[in-house]
């Protein structure tokens, strides 16, 4: 257990939020009916701002039933979040890699697809993005809060009494050593290649076209994620599922390959 007060995220947000499959946008039978007999649709929700039990966790339970369910034939995940904490992003992205080896997965970003989230779409099966949504802002991000001079001007001192060395380091009620400094970049460079490595092989890029050209930390826009390679196609939900009902859409062929 950490006290350590210092919030890793791959984007800073107020909340967290998972929602179920909307059922006024998404009726059931829409998602759950016959697409090619007797296969289905499954609409998973992965909105808002994400965290490991606050949302990632109830999302992989809900995935590992869609795997599961003999009638669904193909998942489409249904993605508006800005990202969230770098605790579960891991294994929420392995588990929808998992689920691509199984069934064809279909990722859209409607209207937000960053950080997190993105890392966790681009191991679909296909990733599409609506006109006007965003993808990307690949990166890792740590925040520190120095306090201790806003206290003192009120008349607060703070004193830290350790057993260990490290014990609350990077806490808020004083200045940033450099030795922690360097110890929580090291934690962000590390978390940082393992984003780039799990998006490149998501997408079957080499790790150089990730890093180069894959936003650097920016958001894109539909058209050119399409263009570098970040996602497959531009359309809306319901294309996307006007597609799948009439069977036109063969999936993308995901890469057992990483490159450096």
């Amino acid at each position: 257990m950490s006290d350590n007060p210092l919030l890793m995220r791959f984007a800073a947000m107020a909340g967290e939020r998972l929602l179920a499959v909307d059922e006024e946008r998404f009726p059931r039978e829409s998602r759950t009916g016959s697409v090619d007999a007797p296969s289905g649709v499954a609409i998973l929700g992965l909105q808002g701002a994400l965290s490991n039990r606050g949302g990632m966790a109830t999302f992989r339970a809900s995935l590992a039933r869609a795997v599961a369910n003999a009638e669904v034939g193909t998942i489409v995940l249904d993605v508006d979040s800005p990202g969230g904490t770098v605790a579960g992003t891991a294994e929420t992205a392995a588990a929808v890699a998992e689920a691509a080896n199984q069934k064809r997965v279909v990722a859209v970003a409607d209207s937000l697809m960053a950080s997190a989230a993105y890392w966790i779409g681009a191991q679909a099966s296909e990733l599409v993005v609506s006109p006007s949504a965003e993808v990307g802002s690949i990166g890792v991000l740590a925040v520190h809060m120095d306090l201790s001079k806003a206290l003192e001007d009120f008349g607060i001192k703070t004193t830290i009494m350790r057993s260990t060395p490290f014990k609350a380091e990077g806490s808020p009620f004083e200045p940033l050593t450099e030795e922690a400094r360097a110890s929580i970049m090291a934690s962000v460079n590390e978390a940082h290649q393992d984003f780039i490595r799990a998006v490149a092989a998501g997408r079957g890029v080499s790790l150089t076209k990730v890093r180069d050209e894959f936003g650097q930390g920016r958001v894109v826009s539909a058209q050119k994620a399409v263009q570098v390679g970040m996602a497959d196609r531009v359309a809306t939900m319901n294309q996307v599922l006007a597609g799948l009902m009439s069977g036109s859409r063969k999936p993308r062929r995901r890469s057992a390959f990483a490159f450096a």
